[in-house]
């Protein structure tokens, strides 16, 4: 397909703008020359991949956005809740245990179990792509109103967690296992219980993983438990009781690796769960009832 220099020069600026930014702010990794040669290829191919193109722009944002995350660490905004953030999920969610009140998080480290290792790992791994695979479900499958409202549900969702992030940093409680409640703000993240799975499968998945995490100081919200329950929501108005309950049990297994996983406290899941649900909130109600319809209407065109 014929590129017009509209077209062209609009690729152009938005590639400089982009590597400007990477190059001065963030740093350039292989991996975004591999991601820029990609989008590229859809762009530039035929009329069909650019549409793909187009329809991935708002996942584009957000792996563009958490990206540059690392650059400014949210530590450096607002002050770092530690103690005061496990205290009240002892005391709101505490259980009893040999005469000692914990909180969940502790509570499993004295029942480690391999099945509750297996189901952590698995569900962790499906944080991305379990909402990014039924997105794409609804883009091949030509349904594009909810693929719209699937995409811009998870960007959004993500987006406020994103924001949450700098008014309220927060450590997790494997931070409180192996500091205790002294800030330190370049303590290395790990991958705390959930290097069970990895021994179990004799893969380093979330070392690596967590070997690459920049700020461990974002504990609130979960966006680990926000991500699947964006599938879950979105899933209803596909009228099909069988993925929604699939999306449900995914959910749910997903706050259980959180919290037994030792990354999250039940705190953390519970307002990852209302992050989604405000994510939902606008995308059915502020932007589907409003005048921000048609705009969303006239992408669905573009991306049809």
């Amino acid at each position: 397909m014929k590129t017009t220099n509209k077209q062209f020069i609009g690729a152009a600026i938005a590639s400089v703008l982009y590597f400007s930014w990477m190059y001065f702010k963030v740093e350039v990794r292989p991996d975004h020359l591999i991601s820029f040669v990609f989008f590229a290829f859809l762009y530039f191919y035929n009329q069909s991949t650019r549409k793909f193109f187009f329809a991935m722009v708002p996942f584009i944002v957000y792996i563009t956005i958490y990206d540059s995350l690392r650059s400014f660490p949210n530590y450096t905004f607002n002050t770092v809740h530690i103690q005061d953030l496990y205290l009240h999920e002892k005391h709101l969610f505490g259980v009893f245990f040999n005469g000692n009140r914990l909180t969940l998080n502790e509570y499993f480290g004295f029942h480690q179990h391999t099945l509750y290792d297996l189901v952590s790992g698995i569900a962790y791994i499906s944080w991305v792509p379990v909402p990014l695979g039924f997105s794409m479900y609804l883009y091949f499958t030509r349904r594009r109103d909810l693929y719209i409202n699937m995409a811009f549900l998870f960007v959004i969702s993500n987006l406020i967690g994103f924001f949450i992030y700098y008014l309220y940093p927060a450590a997790p409680p494997w931070y409180v296992s192996t500091c205790g409640f002294e800030f330190h703000p370049h303590t290395p993240c790990i991958a705390a219980r959930l290097g069970n799975f990895d021994r179990l499968v004799g893969f380093p998945v979330f070392e690596t993983f967590y070997k690459g995490n920049a700020n461990i100081f974002a504990a609130v919200p979960s966006l680990h438990a926000a991500n699947p329950f964006t599938a879950f929501l979105a899933s209803f108005q596909l009228k099909k009781p069988a993925v929604t309950a699939a999306f449900l049990l995914v959910t749910l297994c997903m706050w259980f690796g959180a919290i037994y996983g030792n990354h999250h406290y039940l705190i953390d899941v519970f307002a990852g769960g209302l992050t989604a649900l405000t994510a939902f909130f606008v995308v059915q109600v502020l932007l589907r009832k409003t005048g921000m319809n048609r705009y969303l209407k006239q992408y669905e065109t573009l991306i049809s």
